[in-house]
């Protein structure tokens, strides 16, 4: 009978360096594919004032592309959720971008009653306050009641068009309208759920402006 052998702790079998071998490229490919799934790149940016004229201002499409909201909230003080403004031919800017501007931004729908009721004074403040910017988003609805809509009201302010609920998910809105106005540093300052009337819109611009 052969003498019996310890195993030598440092002996490697050619089927297990065979499977270690095999098993990089496959570890690279796990890792290539977890990296897509990060924040993509940041796209660059233009200015608002290269935005199209007339209603709607080329109606954008909100996107989260590019955006890393990990420091951001809806709470007074905290930095505002980013999102991107992306116009039909791929130009755009992010909410970002418009640090300096007082900004406020109004979630509503066509179908919304309230909204309407609010509306023509939102666009009298995006008509007359020259700093401040206002972006109209829409949520969830098709182009034409949108289009409709804006030209009831002679909405000339950008009109962002949610279709996927993304930025109204960011926002947490639960309700429409939601009012969020934002300070000159991408701050928000006031978190509004429901209708204003025209003397607390005039209260919630001033707190900004």
């Amino acid at each position: 009978m052969p003498a019996y052998r310890e195993p030598h702790p440092y002996r490697i079998s050619r089927r297990a360096l065979l499977q270690a071998t095999l098993s990089i490229p496959f570890a690279a490919i796990l890792v290539a594919c977890g990296s897509d799934s990060q924040t993509s790149a940041r796209l660059p940016s233009v200015t608002l004032d290269t935005f199209p004229t007339g209603l709607g201002r080329g109606y954008p499409l909100g996107t989260l592309t590019g955006v890393d909201n990990s420091t951001t909230g809806i709470n007074k003080g905290d930095v505002a959720p980013n999102f991107r403004l992306q116009l039909s031919d791929d130009q755009g800017l992010y909410l970002s971008d418009l640090a300096g501007h007082p900004i406020l931004i109004n979630f509503w729908a066509t179908w919304c009653g309230p909204c309407r009721l609010e509306m023509p004074e939102i666009v009298s403040h995006a008509n007359n306050d020259s700093d401040l910017v206002v972006l109209a988003i829409n949520v969830q609805e098709q182009q034409e009641p949108i289009a409709a809509f804006a030209g009831d009201f002679n909405m000339t302010m950008p009109v962002v068009r949610d279709v996927d609920a993304d930025i109204r998910d960011l926002y947490k809105v639960g309700g429409m309208p939601t009012s969020v106005f934002i300070d000159r540093q991408g701050k928000v300052v006031t978190y509004w759920m429901g209708v204003m009337s025209p003397n607390k819109l005039e209260e919630l611009v001033a707190g900004i402006l």
